[in-house]
């Protein structure tokens, strides 16, 4: 009695399957280049529960489709703002005012302006805080307030 592998019984997707969900991946881009995290994990996971493909498949589908329609994955920005971030730090741990909105513009470029200025502050205010990085004082009085009025 052998044991086979999981991976040598299923057969390979066909051509037609691959481009249906080419096709799902393209649709649900369509309003904006930008492919948050939840909806990376959701198209993952409907290429294989739906269409039957390896998880393996799935994504690299969806990376060449992203590829060629030059769609942009939160996770990927994330990983380039964070390292922007972080150099902007250094060792003090401190961001200035306008090193922030210098990258929430550059966030908004790598997302091709997909998300708004808003957003782009929000998502950098909850990266400094899972990094514990701290805003430097600006202004005469020298406050915080331009980092407290970030919503998160």
């Amino acid at each position: 009695m052998s044991v086979e592998n999981e991976t040598t019984k299923r057969p390979g997707p066909d051509d037609d399957t691959l481009r249906r969900y080419a096709d799902l991946v393209k649709i649900n881009a369509m309003k904006t280049k930008y492919i948050d995290r939840e909806q990376e994990i959701h198209l993952l996971e409907k290429g294989v529960t739906r269409f039957n493909l390896s998880l393996d498949d799935a994504e690299r589908i969806l990376r060449k489709v992203a590829e060629e329609n030059r769609y942009v994955f939160e996770t990927e920005e994330r990983r380039r703002v964070e390292q922007i971030m972080g150099r902007h730090a250094g060792k003090s741990g401190l961001i200035s005012r306008e090193q922030f909105e210098t990258t929430a513009q550059i966030l908004r470029d790598f997302t091709e302006k997909s998300i708004g200025e808003q957003e782009a502050r929000r998502q950098l205010k909850r990266l400094m805080l899972q990094n514990g990085w701290r805003p430097r004082r600006d202004g005469l009085r020298r406050s915080q307030k331009w980092f407290t009025q970030v919503e998160v």
